[in-house]
């Protein structure tokens, strides 16, 4: 079976059939060179905390100053970024791993000076290596690659050169240990640099257009994908353990096939490939179906361009609002929030009032990332998930404690279906809903449809009060934001702070018992850390004690903020705020 593609001018059949098998391969005997008995491929690979903040890239510039632009933007404008992605062409030849420095003058310094702003780095590349006269749009050098590697047998189908969208060029062969070797030594160009992250394009996938031949035989795309993502993610994380690839997941505009691309054991993040700036015509309707279908096969972490990855008409017009808010706002509950492509993605360009609902969900994302970090950590360990679909159409949950609709046309409500349990209103929690309702909710242009299930225990990471979820205060306090149910409900932590994670020193339990007349929490092991408790509950309560001793009351929340371990209760937000400096293991007593 084949469908047509044209991807750069050129015309691709892709063989659906071969794409048909299971994404997930765990034959680690038939794979070659460094992955005959390394890896486990059995679990999903694990994103790294900073990876989960916001991410901002331009394609139209491709420049040092372009970078600046949006770093400093961020800035200016109180907005959190945690990686900027430059695509390519930043190199001198496509993956020569060389910069070219008339676009990025001394990269290493760019690369300082990014991490000192806790700002990561992230570079397209793929697994091509062109001929020597094949240069697109990369300004080229003397060094010839290409040759180098025809004449190893470093290359599939001996070398034999096909076209992609960056000109013509030969396949680097897994199968062959010299040939990981050497491309792993060209990789170092950057890597030793302290690059933190590749924006892996999808190239792999064009190697059913072949022969198929490797050192090792002939192979399925499939083995060569797996082949494609794993090693060049073991192999960097071998240099940068906190290191991550941005991969695709499903791609149905590009590939006209809803199959799977990267295995999950390789795919920390993944994204649904190139769309439109459009509500249809493979714009914001292929990134949900691709997405969803990504869900559906179990990818843990799914998103997507946020507003469209390229113009949807000629002459361009730029980047619809409504659309772009609406893609935004999904993306902003995703692990994975990507913002940037084509055209004019910075949200301080828009008009003040879009700008101010687009900082107000860049700094949800951002506060949730302990949230999606937990959760993405205990995926791996295959309990519980991260990301999957919900019983309505275009939605999804997180973990067990969020429900997001997308918002897929200009209408200002849609149809909610609710999972089992009792579910709140995120933005008002004085309105509640119940497992099993169909209900139709308006949802103007400031908000996106979440809804919160009673039991949920929320980790996050709160530094301002740009959402209301604390103030300054809060800064270098663990938030965690519980909604007690009429059962007992337990959630587990992973600390942000260390990367990979490890049991024994970076997991903490919190556990919420409910009570005749009040509530109790545990919190057990893990890391000392500050904590705020944020509990709703619809009344103040009459006590607070901690390991039986009584905690003080403060009549305001300035005073409050100032304390170390006290309690303050909201009756306009009904809620209970407690600090407690220092805390490692604790039992909060609460008398209603």
């Amino acid at each position: 079976m084949k469908t047509i593609q044209l991807i750069g001018g050129f015309i691709v059949f892709i063989l659906v059939a071969d794409l048909n098998r299971a994404v997930r391969s765990d034959d680690v005997s038939a794979m070659p060179g460094l992955f005959e008995n390394s890896f486990d491929t059995s679990s999903p690979a694990v994103a790294p905390p900073w990876s989960m903040r916001p991410w901002m890239w331009e394609d139209d510039v491709n420049t040092a100053e372009a970078v600046w632009d949006l770093v400093d933007g961020c800035h200016d404008h109180d907005l959190p970024l945690g990686a900027i992605l430059i695509d390519s062409p930043w190199s001198t030849r496509y993956n020569n791993f060389r910069f070219d420095e008339k676009r990025y003058p001394n990269p290493r310094k760019m690369i300082d000076s990014l991490h000192a702003r806790d700002v990561r780095l992230v570079l397209w590349m793929t697994n091509f290596i062109n001929t020597p006269d094949s240069l697109a749009d990369a300004p080229g050098d003397a060094e010839d690659l290409y040759s180098v590697g025809k004449a190893n047998g470093y290359f599939v189908n001996d070398g034999a050169p096909i076209r992609w969208w960056k000109g013509s060029g030969a396949m680097v062969d897994y199968t062959n240990p010299a040939a990981v070797a050497w491309w792993h030594r060209i990789m170092d160009r950057t890597l030793s640099l302290g690059v933190d992250g590749w924006k892996m394009d999808g190239s792999a996938e064009m190697f059913v257009l072949t022969p198929r031949k490797t050192k090792r035989g002939t192979l399925t795309l499939r083995d060569y994908m797996d082949l494609y993502y794993r090693d060049t993610l073991h192999y960097s994380r071998s240099c940068k353990s906190d290191f991550v690839t941005m991969v695709r997941s499903v791609d149905i505009a590009n590939t006209h096939s809803d199959q799977a691309h990267a295995p999950f054991d390789a795919a920390p993040l993944t994204w649904v490939g190139d769309q439109r700036h459009s509500w249809k015509d493979k714009g914001l309707d292929e990134a949900i179906r691709s997405s969803f279908r990504a869900l559906a096969l179990d990818y843990p972490s799914v998103s997507s361009d946020s507003g469209g990855y390229q113009t949807a008409s000629k002459p361009q017009v730029g980047m619809p609002r409504l659309l772009y808010l609406r893609w935004a706002q999904w993306n902003a509950m995703t692990p994975f929030f990507l913002i940037g492509g084509h055209d004019e993605h910075r949200s301080w360009k828009f008009d003040p009032e879009f700008f101010q609902i687009f900082r107000r969900f860049m700094w949800l994302h951002q506060e949730l990332v302990p949230f999606f970090y937990s959760q993405h950590v205990q995926a791996s360990l295959r309990e519980g998930k991260l990301m999957h679909p919900g019983p309505g159409k275009h939605e999804y949950l997180l973990g067990d404690s969020l429900l997001v609709g997308v918002m897929s046309n200009e209408e200002p409500r849609r149809e909610i279906v609710f999972p089992d349990g009792d579910w709140l209103n995120y933005w008002d929690n004085r309105v509640a809903y119940h497992g099993g309702e169909t209900v139709t909710v308006d949802v103007p242009e400031n908000r996106s449809p979440i809804f919160v299930r009673l039991g949920s225990i929320i980790p996050l990471d709160v530094v301002n009060n740009a959402v209301g979820h604390g103030s300054q205060a809060s800064k270098g306090w663990r938030t965690l934001d519980i909604y007690p149910a009429k059962q007992s409900s337990s959630a587990v932590l992973w600390d942000t702070r260390q990367f990979p994670p490890n049991a024994f020193r970076d997991r903490s339990f919190v556990g919420v018992n409910p009570l005749e007349v009040g509530l109790e929490i545990h919190m057990e092991s893990g890391p000392v850390r500050d904590t705020i408790l944020r509990v709703w509950q619809p009344q103040a309560p009459r006590a607070v004690r901690v390991d039986e001793t009584p905690l003080d009351k403060r009549g305001n929340v300035a005073d409050w903020e100032a304390s170390e371990r006290a309690w303050w209760y909201d009756d306009v937000d009904q809620r209970l705020w407690i600090r407690l400096a220092g805390s490692h293991q604790a039992s909060i007593a609460i008398d209603n």
